[in-house]
Parts: structure tokens; sequence; C-alpha cells
């Protein structure tokens, strides 16, 4: 019999989950360096281990929680950029890397205001946590150990990719009932409910988009 305890959000085990699993991805970013391991392999390694385990918690979700086949689908913006994360450092591609850094600034945003059910240590919130942390785990991982860096053009890209997916998304959320990226309503209790109703707050998100992705690139600037 599977125990399941009720996840509580900005509740003090929610903030162990902050700086457990953060400081877990912390760990496993300087394991390179304290036991000396070739770092293209263990990207590689990481890589394949994160796909793995995603594909797992999909099986786990559909088979324990029933959750519909539709909802399983990699189309929220953590989810692809998870995928990408992990081909990035399968492939020490730099030009994945121009997306994935741009677009891991939604996982914080999942971190803070998870959109879970459930509590640890079941497997769907151990699975949550550890995906999200991986996408910074591997961004921090590719500035520091593959010295990748950013241009004012893949800037221009993130977001005109990032809006692409929105428009396909959104006729695809009203036909498989989903809602994917929170085009079709706003998740429970987050800093969305700041940016209007919906469909305003798409717009406002437009403008939020923007001015982190212009900060997230100013570091990269005088290196351009």
């Amino acid at each position: 019999m599977i125990i399941i305890r009720e996840f509580t959000l900005f509740g003090i085990e929610h903030f162990f989950y902050i700086f457990g699993y953060g400081g877990l991805a912390v760990l496993a970013f300087y394991l390179p360096k304290i036991f000396k391991f070739n770092i293209d392999k263990f990207a590689k390694f990481s890589g394949y281990f994160i796909l793995t385990e995603k594909i797992i918690e999909l099986i786990y979700r559909y088979m324990v929680f029933n959750e519909p086949f539709t909802n399983l689908l990699p189309f929220n913006m953590c989810n692809y950029t998870l995928v990408l994360a992990a081909l990035m450092m399968i492939l020490r591609s730099n030009k994945i890397f121009n997306l994935v850094y741009f677009w891991s600034i939604g996982a914080i945003l999942a971190i803070l205001t998870p959109d879970i059910r459930v509590a640890f240590p079941n497997y769907s919130n151990i699975s949550f946590f550890t995906t999200h942390y991986y996408i910074y785990f591997a961004v921090f991982y590719c500035l520091k150990y593959f010295k990748f860096t950013i241009t004012f053009d893949a800037l221009k890209k993130s977001y005109i990719y990032i809006n692409g997916i929105m428009l396909v998304l959104f006729p695809l959320n009203f036909l498989l009932n989903t809602n994917y990226m929170f085009l079709k309503r706003k998740p429970l209790r987050s800093p969305m409910d700041f940016l209007g109703p919906w469909p305003y707050y798409i717009i406002s998100l437009e403008v939020v988009m923007i001015v982190l992705f212009t900060l997230m690139y100013l570091p990269f600037r005088k290196k351009n």
C-alpha cells in the first residue's frame, strides 16, 4: 500500500525541499572537481540518468495516479527545457545551451510554487524537484566546465521560439483539455495572480519574459 501525504505550499517542509534538493544539486555540481571525474563523461551520464528518471516518473504517474496520457506529454516549459538540458549535457552543445539558459527561468517559479499534490517520499515529489534542479545544475555545469557563453542573437531566438511553441500549445490545450504552459488557466497560488485575469496575464507574462531575458543576458554583454 502506497501512503500519500498531501503537499503544502510554503509549509516548513516545502522550504526543506528547496534547500535540501538545492544542496544535492550543488554537491553534484562539485563532484567532478572533488573526485576528478571526466567532465564530458559525467555530463553525459547525468543527461542519460535524468531522461531515464523522467520517463520513470511519467510511467509512475500514469499507473499510480491514473493521470490521462494527454497530461503527461512533455509540453510544459520545464519539461522541454529539461529534455534540452539533458541533450545539451550529452552532446556538449552550446547551441542548445543558448535556449536552455534563458528558458531555465521557468524552473525557479516551479520550485517556489510547485504544481504538485504529493509530499516526500512519494516518487512524484522526488522526481519533480530533482528534474527542476537538474536544469540549473546543467546550466551552471556548462558555464563552469564547458565555458559556454550567450549572445544577443540567442536571446532573440529564445524569445521567438518560446512564442512559437505557445502559439501551437494555445489551441492544443483546448483540443486536449490540458493546460500546458498555463495558457488556459493560472496555477493555484502563484505569482501569476498579480498579472491579471485570463487572458491578460499571458500578455503580462510576455513583458515579464522580455525583462527577465534581458537581465539574464547582461552578464554576457561585455564579453560579446
